[in-house]
């Protein structure tokens, strides 16, 4: 196998290709980690045989084409050797890495989740019905950044507030893939001052109905260990579907030949 540094353009069908094989989709945090990778194409007999993305020393996205899919383990051992991978950034929705890194023996560290709307809202009601839902305007951005700090830079998408008798009880936003069409990440912030309301809840709410009105499916992500965004996101009907972690390598046990079931026959071969 030869490695070779390419550019995102470079194998943007690539990319895209990738994607679809997810069980889940991405959501724009995942997707903005490529534009932060070093990206090498992935090479066998002289064709492009599929792609990796690293930062630093760490793996964060690893795929295969499916006609290579014999070779993919003995791909990412050489990977790993020949860039110096220490790392290899997990998502279980991503069926090939994970069934190459359980062959390893690795630590893990949790990073975050990922949901998808399940379509069941358990109570649609909070103390915020009567708050007034609308797109932010240039003279909410002052605010935006003193309630929420850095939390929507750097977003490419469309920002929401919700206000209620002129008081800011939140944001939220909506960001379309960047890769695949009809899919949106929906995120928010609630003010800290008005927690414990169904702010977070009513804010994804509406995100969520705007995005459908717009003829996209929603997806969210966050921290593993923010349980308040979790629990605001599982009551607005959104549910875990993977999970994404680091496994901080330790090498790859090298089993004997063996054949028959369990213990099974040690064969010379």
């Amino acid at each position: 196998m030869m490695i070779e540094k390419t550019e995102q353009q470079e194998i943007r069908d690539l990319l895209i290709e990738h994607m679809k094989t997810l069980t889940y989709p991405m959501d724009s945090w995942l997707e903005d980690k490529v534009s932060k990778c070093d990206l090498y194409q992935l090479f066998r007999e002289g064709n492009v045989a599929g792609y990796t993305g690293l930062i630093k020393e760490t793996i964060h996205f690893f795929y295969v084409k499916k006609e290579q899919y014999r070779y993919a383990a003995q791909m990412l051992e050489q990977t790993i050797e020949e860039l110096g991978v220490e790392r290899v950034f997990v998502m279980t929705q991503d069926p090939l890495i994970s069934a190459l890194v359980a062959e390893w023996d690795y630590e893990k560290e949790k990073v975050g989740c990922w949901f998808i709307d399940s379509g069941i809202v358990e109570r649609q009601e909070t103390l915020v019905d009567h708050a007034v839902f609308r797109p932010a305007t240039p003279e909410d951005d002052p605010l935006i950044h003193e309630i929420c700090g850095n939390f929507f830079d750097d977003s490419i998408g469309t920002i929401f507030v919700l206000e209620d008798r002129g008081e800011f009880l939140g944001a939220g936003i909506v960001e379309p893939s960047q890769f695949l069409p009809g899919l949106a990440s929906i995120g928010m912030f609630a003010n800290p001052a008005f927690r414990r309301k169904g702010v977070a809840k009513r804010i994804l709410l509406c995100l969520k109905d705007w995005v459908y009105e717009n003829g996209m499916i929603p997806s969210a992500g966050c921290w593993y260990y923010n349980t308040l965004s979790r629990w605001s996101l599982e009551s607005a009907g959104m549910i875990a579907t993977s999970i994404g972690f680091e496994a901080i390598l330790k090498g790859k046990e090298k089993p004997p030949v063996r054949t028959g079931n369990p213990p099974g026959e040690l064969v010379d071969w």
